[in-house]
């Protein structure tokens, strides 16, 4: 199964606010870059108010069965969270917890639905790789400041077998970022080239991972049951939680 799809650089895809490891939707770019311009002026506080209120579209139309406005909207919170993801450090622990259960109940639901109609692919949805890589990045710090949810582990499942990086899918991708290139402005190009030299430096004062993003991932756990995945039970606890605050 090809990792990219056959169409160098796919319509309607771009590498999101110029960052070469954002490859999404444009229209997820659009709804993230309001998210973050709204942030702009807001404690945690305020923007885990943002993250209830994107969860809160994403569930509406999880229950519509709106499964690519659902993704999009998934890949819109991804992007939110690299670049600004400050809103787990609020006072509120259990809030924070029952959030992130949220976000990883919908988004399993989501993965799960497109793989029941034979759609969860990069041909169908060219930036799964994506938001499988953010998501299991996510979930990984998450559990690192104790808010449990194996989510993760669902993403690098899917993500070792839909994307095990070949030479092929290594040109590929390649051939894709090149197209995107040929289609900035001098000016972008600039800023994306300085920023690639920016992650780069920040990657060599990291340790060096080993292996690629999905490593660990096991076939086991791409259709495991967990009750943190029972969308309507997780929505349940988190809105009674919400109650009393007058939020629900």
């Amino acid at each position: 199964m090809p990792v990219v799809e056959k169409v160098v650089l796919p319509p309607g895809y771009t590498y999101a606010f110029l960052r070469q490891k954002s490859f999404a939707s444009t229209k997820a770019e659009k709804i993230a870059a309001e998210m973050l311009e709204e942030a702009e002026t807001l404690r945690n506080r305020g923007k885990l108010a943002l993250i209830e209120k994107s969860l809160a579209t994403l569930h509406s139309k999880i229950v519509k069965k709106d499964w690519n406005g659902a993704f999009v909207v998934l890949e819109a919170l991804s992007l939110f969270n690299e670049l600004d993801g400050d809103w787990p450090m609020c006072d509120d622990g259990k809030h924070i917890v029952l959030t992130n259960k949220v976000y990883g109940a919908s988004l399993v639901t989501v993965l799960r639905a497109l793989k029941k109609d034979a759609r969860l692919d990069a041909s169908h949805f060219p930036s799964l790789e994506t938001l499988l890589r953010s998501a299991a990045d996510w979930g990984d710090a998450m559990k690192s400041i104790c808010c449990p949810s194996d989510y993760d582990l669902v993403c690098k499942a899917i993500g070792a077998r839909l994307f095990p990086e070949s030479a092929a899918d290594v040109d590929a991708k390649k051939a894709r970022l090149d197209a995107w290139l040929a289609s900035c402005t001098e000016q972008e190009r600039v800023i994306f080239h300085r920023k690639v030299r920016d992650a780069a430096e920040d990657e060599d004062e990291e340790e060096e991972e080993e292996g690629p993003w999905h490593a660990g991932g096991s076939e086991l756990d791409e259709d495991v049951k967990d009750n943190d995945f029972v969308l309507p039970r997780v929505w349940k606890e988190y809105k009674d939680y919400l109650a009393p605050r007058g939020q629900r």
